[in-house]
Order: C-alpha cells, then sequence, then structure tokens
C-alpha cells in the first residue's frame, strides 16, 4: 500500500512538472501523501492489538500535522480528543491535561455562541472555556502536578472576581491553597527519564530512524523499562551499545532498539540554588519543564594511568534537546538536537566537587531549617561518604592527579581551573563544617562513636587541603 501510494505520488508529480500551476499542484500532492501515510499508521495502530504507546504516539503525529501543515482546525479539536480519552485510560492524567488545554488556549473569554460539538451543548464562548479550565484543573490533581494546576485556578479566580462571582471565586481560592499544601505535604517521586532510539525500516513511519526521549512511570528503572519497550515491538532487536548506528542498521528490513538512561537539565536552575527552599518544591524543578537531557559516556583518552584513574578519565557528553519540554501531550518527544563535547579530566572534577557541595548545602539547609524532622540518618550518610571518600579516594585523588606539580607544568593553560578545583575543595571543608556542626546537634548518643570517626577524619581531610593549597 505504501509502495503503491509512492509510485502515484512520483508520477503525479512528473505530469505536473510540465504545467504552469506546478508548485501549488507539487506542495497539494505532497501534503495529501503526508496525511494518508500518517493515517495508515493511524490505521495499522488502532485495527490491531497495540499498546496504548503507539496508539497515543500516532494519534500525537496525526494531530499535529493537522494543525501544522494543512491547519484543519476542527479535525485537530477531535484529535485533541481522542488523545485526551487515550491518556486517560492509560491514567497518564498529567498528558491528558495539556492535551485538553490545546483546546482551551484556542477560546476566549467571550460570550460569543458556539453550536453544539463532540459532546459539548450549545453554549458561550466563556462557559466552554471555564468548563474546560475545571476539567484541565482536575486532570493536574490527579497527576500530581498541582505547580501546573495553580496558575489555571488563578486565570480562573481573575474571572470570577470580574464577576462579582464570590462563591465561585471562593471555591477557586481554597482549590489553590489546597494545591500548595499537596505540594508542602504529600509524597511524590521523581520519575526517570530514558532515551530510546527506533532504527531500521520495519518500524512504523512517526518511529522510523527517529530517537526520543520518553518520561518513565513511578518506580521504572531502565531494566523494567527496556522489558517494556521489547514487549511492545516483540519484533525489535536490543542494541547492546550507545554508539550511533551505520546505515546498514538504518536501511535494513528490521527492528533494532537502542535504550539508555538520560539525566534531566533543568531549566529553571534559581530555584534549585535557593537554600531555603524546600527540597519538595526544588523536586518539581529537577524533573518538570525539561527540554534538554544528558548522557555521560566515560572514557580514557590515551594509556590508562593504572596508580590514578582520574588522571585519564575523560567524559563524552551528550546533550539532547526535544521537540517539546517534558511533560506534555505525551509522555515522550522527538529529539530535534544533539551536541556532543569531550570533558577533561579536571573539568570533570570541578563538576563533581561543586555538584556535591551544592547536595550538601541543600542538604545541610533542610536541618537547619527544621525541614528535616527527627532522622538523623541521611545527613549521616552524605556527611560519611563524602569525608570517606575525601580521605580514601575522590579529592585525595584529585589532589594527586591535578596538583602535583608535573602536571602544572605540563598544563599551563590548566592554571586558572586547578585554581578553581582548589576553591571549590576549601569551599567544601567549610561546608562540611557546618554540616558536622547540624549533626552534633541532633546526633543520637549511640550514634556518637560515629559523629568521632567523621570528626577525626575531616581533621585528616582539612590539614591534607591545608598543605596543598600552600
Amino acid at each position: 500500500m505504501r509502495k503503491q501510494l509512492r509510485k502515484k505520488f512520483h508520477k503525479l508529480v512528473n505530469k505536473i512538472e510540465q504545467e504552469t500551476w506546478r508548485e501549488t499542484g507539487i506542495s497539494f500532492v505532497t501534503s495529501v501523501t503526508r496525511l494518508m501515510e500518517r493515517l495508515l499508521d493511524y490505521r495499522d495502530c488502532m485495527k490491531g492489538d497495540e499498546t496504548e504507546n503507539k496508539k497515543i504516539g500516532c494519534t500525537v503525529n496525526l494531530m499535529n500535522f493537522y494543525k501544522s501543515e494543512i491547519n484543519k482546525e476542527e479535525m485537530y479539536i477531535r484529535y485533541i480528543h481522542k488523545l485526551c480519552d487515550m491518556h486517560l485510560q492509560a491514567e497518564n492524567y498529567t498528558e491528558a491535561a495539556f492535551t485538553l488545554l490545546l483546546y482551551c488556549e484556542l477560546l476566549q473569554w467571550e460570550d460569543r455562541p458556539l453550536r453544539e460539538f463532540l459532546h459539548y451543548p450549545s453554549q458561550s464562548e466563556w462557559q466552554r472555556k471555564e468548563g474546560l479550565c475545571r476539567k484541565i484543573i482536575h486532570y493536574f490533581n490527579k497527576g500530581k502536578s498541582w505547580e501546573f494546576g495553580i496558575p489555571l485556578c488563578r486565570e480562573l479566580a481573575i474571572q470570577y472576581e470580574s464577576l462579582y462571582d464570590y462563591q465561585s471565586l471562593s471555591w477557586i481560592r481554597k482549590m489553590e491553597a489546597t494545591y500548595y499544601d499537596n505540594i508542602m505535604e504529600q509524597q511524590r517521586l521523581e520519575p526517570e527519564f530514558f532515551r530510546v532510539g527506533f532504527y531500521g525500516r520495519k518500524f512504523p513511519f512517526f518511529l522510523r530512524n527517529k530517537e526520543y526521549v520518553c518520561r518513565g512511570h513511578d518506580y521504572e528503572r531502565l531494566e523494567a523499562f527496556q522489558q517494556r519497550m521489547l514487549s511492545e515491538f516483540p519484533q525489535a532487536i536490543a542494541m547492546q551499545h550507545p554508539n550511533h548506528p551505520d546505515d546498514s542498521i538504518l536501511q535494513c528490513d528490521a527492528q533494532y532498539l537502542q535504550i539508555y538512561a538520560v539525566t534531566p537539565i533543568p531549566d529553571n536552575i534559581d530555584v534549585l540554588q535557593m537554600d531555603r527552599v524546600p527540597d519538595r518544591i526544588k523536586s518539581f524543578y529537577r524533573v518538570n519543564n525539561i527540554r534538554k537531557f544528558r548522557y555521560d559516556r566515560p572514557f580514557h583518552k590515551g594509556p590508562k594511568d593504572k596508580e590514578n584513574e582520574f588522571k585519564s578519565l575523560w567524559i563524552e557528553r551528550t546533550t539532547l534537546t526535544l521537540t517539546h519540554s517534558l511533560p506534555g501531550i505525551s509522555r515522550w518527544f522527538e529529539v530535534e538536537r544533539r551536541e556532543l563535547v569531550e570533558v577533561s579530566p579536571l573539568e570533570n572534577a570541578i563538576q563533581v566537587v561543586e555538584n556535591k557541595n551544592q547536595e550538601l548545602r541543600t542538604l545541610i539547609s533542610q536541618y537547619q531549617h527544621k525541614q528535616m524532622h527527627g532522622n538523623i540518618n541521611l545527613l549521616s550518610m552524605c556527611l560519611n561518604g563524602v569525608i570517606d571518600a575525601a580521605v580514601n579516594g575522590g579529592i585525595a585523588r584529585y589532589q594527586e592527579a591535578f596538583f602535583d606539580k608535573d602536571y602544572i607544568t605540563k598544563h599551563p593553560g590548566d592554571a586558572e581551573k586547578i585554581t578553581q578545583l582548589k576553591e571549590l575543595m576549601q569551599e567544601q571543608v567549610h561546608v562540611l563544617g557546618v554540616g558536622l556542626a547540624v549533626h552534633e546537634k541532633f546526633v543520637h548518643p549511640e550514634m556518637r562513636p560515629l559523629h568521632k570517626k567523621l570528626i577525626d577524619q575531616f581533621q585528616m581531610m582539612r590539614s591534607s587541603l591545608y598543605h596543598v593549597s600552600q
């Protein structure tokens, strides 16, 4: 069917080439062909026992085509509602809310009459938009995405206040207040994210030779996600390496899946660096509104230093940029750009120490401001991990690798970065000192021996760094 479609397309184009109206004709035939390809994918997904993910992917693809390429608003709105229903069936409540929001954003707060459409009665545009807002807020609540629901609460409040509808205003303000309480009181899990490459000509058109990043389900780890993808694509072969496939894989009549975990790169850095902001608030910004993801592959450039592998340990860092931020109208979005850089051993050391300092500051601040109650175990483990690594590995190894006179002589261009690493190490000593003082205030009597051990090791670490900085 698809081959016949392509043949007819080329025949039509050849005929049209002879006509004076060829540009308009070619554009029309191209659009119809592209629509047919998407409709065929949609038909194939809907008629079989295909998984919810494939159906959702096909629907998103077709819906976007109706909006951006042929501007058929009514068909676009119909597919918005089909997609929303699929998300609700799969219990993807946040995605269902974002999908319905697409229709809501097409409407204005006006009294223009609207005809009966789908399951909507004939009503004013204002009434339809209000009903949609309420439904979207409800779905965000079910998805525990209260931060996305709060702006809609405020939008409704402005409308109710302008109409002196104080009963509705009271209701929506209470709803907003409840959402703030939920953010502070309810437990939410940070999802993991996975990059998936779909390689080979046997994949559906909308997936073929493309890569996506998927937002995992609660408690879903890499192994479970891989098994889920292989069960959704039972003919697929799992690739065992992260290297980009060559043409023999891309053009073969088979299916290859390439999957690995990726790290989200938060957009809102400011809130994450505020010490007094509770971690329950920061947690949301670490994994939401994310459009960029990172994958690090360690490798040794040149001969591996057997005595200290940090000297030759480089990082190949791939940054993936998506077409849209996650979460959104789908649990996965296509990668539109990838950038690859190599991070030197010294730059990697700087980033590791900097990240650990930030993690320590955040945790200590939570105890200082009584956001963590009673249990000191998390702070004990974190302090023990950093101090022990500083004395027996980690920082001690960095000192040997980069503060050595031989290294400094061979790498005169690294002088500024070496100074930066030294300053970060000194900062870590200061932060650990504050952390140990907080630990002493809260530590239970039976944990005193551990506290004493931490103090003794900390003194060794501090004297070692003091010696280096001279």
